[in-house]
């Protein structure tokens, strides 16, 4: 019988913006978008995010949502745990 997989308790919780162009592609701010997810988070996106973003909601054609998901913690971050 398989094993479950096991789920490390070393996760940290972040912010993640999720871009989608439900009318189909779209180009916006040097990015292209389509009706698949497009997930990025703010490290990802660097010093620019804010401009990105208030460039990604200026569009009518993209959908733009924040989240906060867990991703696997690095050795040594204790930040949000």
């Amino acid at each position: 019988m398989a094993k479950a997989p096991t789920i490390s308790p070393k996760t940290k919780r972040v912010s993640v913006i999720v871009v989608t162009a439900p009318a189909g592609p779209r180009r916006r701010a040097g990015f292209s978008f389509d009706r698949a997810e497009t997930t990025f988070t703010q490290a990802e996106l660097g010093e620019n995010a804010e401009r990105l973003v208030e460039a990604w909601r200026a569009d009518p054609m993209l959908k733009i949502d924040v989240r906060e998901v867990e991703l696997p913690g690095e050795a040594g971050d204790t930040e949000n745990q």
